[in-house]
């Protein structure tokens, strides 16, 4: 009994380790959701519990694999999760399952199972890794539009370059087409009212501004000068006094 005791409490304190890591230090840091931290600990040790009681040669396998399959069902009618849950979720479920039913004689296979879990969480939820892959669902309102100009519409709108897109629904009667959309964020696109913007500044600067275009200035228009006006009218109003007949 004091061997069976102390191989319960080294498998506890390996699986308490295990989940630690993969709860606050790979899934809280980075996703910032406590409520799942609460519920991936919780199923993680609940798993350890029933499976490190009842683990006996005879009904571990069978067990296990029922246990495994009847919780995933519960949690995944209770509610939507996302990709990214899921992953987590199993993997702190194969952790509890791992540990539980470890006996004395497969103490490096399951330590080298909870490395190899935790290193591949580590390297498959990296921000670095795809980070230029993202996906949308986009709601188009109004008539909906044909679907070959769905990509040129939908790039137009998010300024990305789209690399896939899947119609979801097309509704006529509420005017409305939902998108599923991936986009790489390394690729911008120009936008129509950037390009519009774009072909407006270059037509104003090929136009001359009103100020340099050459007009003749004043003092330039020749005009009679004054004295001239003058003389012209004073030999207009002289005229020679006509001979009085004698």
């Amino acid at each position: 009994m004091t061997t069976d005791y102390a191989h319960f409490l080294t498998s506890l304190v390996v699986d308490l380790v295990a989940i630690t890591v993969l709860t606050y230090a790979l899934y809280y840091r980075r996703h910032q959701r406590r409520d799942l931290t609460l519920g991936f600990m919780g199923v993680n040790v609940g798993l350890f519990a029933v499976s490190s009681f009842t683990a006996t040669s005879t009904i571990s396998i069978g067990f296990g694999i029922g246990l495994f399959a009847l919780l995933s069902v519960i949690r995944l009618r209770s509610t939507t999760a996302s990709q990214e849950e899921i992953g987590y979720y199993f993997v702190a479920l194969v952790i509890g399952l791992v540990n539980g039913l470890a006996t004395e004689d497969q103490w490096a296979v399951a330590i080298t199972l909870n490395v190899v879990l935790l290193g591949v969480m580590f390297v498959a939820d990296n921000p670095r890794v795809l980070s230029h892959a993202e996906r949308h669902m986009v709601v188009l309102k109004g008539v909906p539009r044909p679907l070959g100009s769905l990509r040129a519409d939908l790039e137009d709108r998010l300024g990305f370059e789209v690399t896939r897109l899947r119609v979801l629904e097309i509704d006529y009667s509420r005017k409305r087409t939902s998108v599923d959309v991936r986009i790489n964020t390394a690729r911008p696109v120009a936008r129509r009212a950037d390009r519009k913007v774009a072909r407006r500044a270059d037509h104003e600067v090929e136009r001359p501004a009103d100020h340099e275009v050459e007009r003749p200035a004043d003092h330039e228009v020749e005009r009679p000068a004054d004295h001239e006006v003058d003389a012209h009218a004073g030999a207009r109003a002289v005229t020679p006094p006509e001979e009085l007949a004698p």
